[in-house]
């Protein structure tokens, strides 16, 4: 696979067997189903037994259940056939609902005492989705690629150094959602700086 222009989508051809198993890596790193699995990570290391369920539940609502019900009806209603929403155009209304659940989330959070870490980590996911509102009507940013990068730098918090792990899986992300043609390079970069920069100052600031 040679890449000829970093501004432009993939032009090559793949086999079943690839597109497969990009599709199948593109399916369960999606931003609100991946954390799941980060939230329990973090909820179990974090937190007492008897506040485990407790802060999880919240954190699976507001970072999973909501964010996907509501994905999911504006895809279909946006004739996105394919789960995702891959017209720039039309994210603009589930972007915002889903920083108005991650904001919903945070503050859930900190009204239950949840661990700080967690409620930083769903200020981190309100303000990089709120940037993405302002952000995807002109270019279609990566929100694959930016989904790892919140929790990640999170998992680097309370995990140091194994926690930085984590980050081998972003560029089997940013391969799947390549050549799927759902993003060019730059548009995944994007993601990344954005992410990794919004979610950095949140954790100077409050972490």
């Amino acid at each position: 696979m040679t890449l000829h222009d970093p501004t432009h989508l993939y032009e090559g051809e793949i086999g079943d067997s690839t597109r497969k198993i990009a599709r199948a890596i593109s399916i369960i790193t999606q931003p609100q189903l991946f954390s799941v699995v980060l939230y329990a990570i973090i909820c179990l290391i974090i937190t007492d037994l008897t506040e485990y369920l407790k802060i999880y539940a919240v954190c699976v609502f507001f970072g999973c259940i909501f964010p996907i019900i509501e994905v999911g009806y504006y895809s279909k209603k946006t004739a996105n056939t394919d789960g995702d929403i891959y017209r720039k155009e039309d994210r603009f209304i589930p972007l915002v609902l889903g920083t108005l659940s991650y904001a919903l989330g945070a503050v859930a959070l900190w009204l239950v005492s949840a661990p700080w870490l967690i409620t930083v980590l769903f200020v981190c996911y309100t303000v990089v989705t709120g940037s993405f509102v302002f952000i995807s009507p002109y270019w279609k940013i990566s929100i694959h690629a930016c989904g790892m990068i919140g929790p990640t730098m999170a998992i680097c918090q309370a995990f140091y150094p194994s926690g930085l792990l984590l980050f081998l899986l972003v560029p089997f992300i940013c391969w799947s959602r390549y050549v799927l043609r759902k993003h060019t390079p730059a548009q995944m970069v994007g993601g990344i700086v954005v992410g990794a920069i919004l979610t950095e100052i949140v954790f100077i600031l409050i972490l």
